[in-house]
């Protein structure tokens, strides 16, 4: 079960954090997350029809492996989410829990005091907070971190 819930904070951790391109010098989410809904969309496909070529090339004698193949391309979404649900869950390193403090006491200058979340612990934290921060804060306070 708790590979289930690594996999569902994974997916939720995709979702929530936001995928700037100032980001990407910064943080891996960007390709992990953009590779693995590139993977959900196009492997299932891609595992049938290389299949179906080994199928008719080789013949039903190769059938195990043609079938362990299937589940390996089918399986890499679930390998991406997993990555990020560790990730969402790993501790923030000092040096990014100095550098959210200072983007969350932005967004209690700029906005609604009670919607500001807490100091970040994780790195899902992190995303619920810069999230909030490029809704609230303008362009030009967000790129003067990076």
């Amino acid at each position: 079960m708790r590979l289930i819930s690594t996999i569902n904070s994974g997916y939720t951790y995709s979702r929530t954090w936001p995928a700037k391109p100032e980001l990407n010098a910064i943080f891996p989410e960007n390709k992990v997350i953009f590779l693995t809904r590139k993977a959900v969309r196009y492997l299932p496909a891609l595992a049938i029809l290389t299949a179906g070529i080994q199928l008719k090339l080789l013949g039903t004698d190769f059938l195990g492996q043609i079938i362990a193949m299937m589940l390996l391309l089918v399986s890499m979404p679930l390998q991406g989410w997993y990555w990020l649900g560790v990730r969402a869950n790993t501790n923030l390193p000092p040096a990014l829990i100095t550098w959210a403090r200072e983007i969350r006491e932005q967004i209690q200058k700029q906005g609604n005091v009670d919607a500001v979340p807490g100091i970040p612990k994780n790195y899902l934290d992190l995303a619920h907070l810069l999230r909030q921060a490029y809704q609230q804060l303008d362009n030009s306070v967000m790129r003067r971190w990076f």
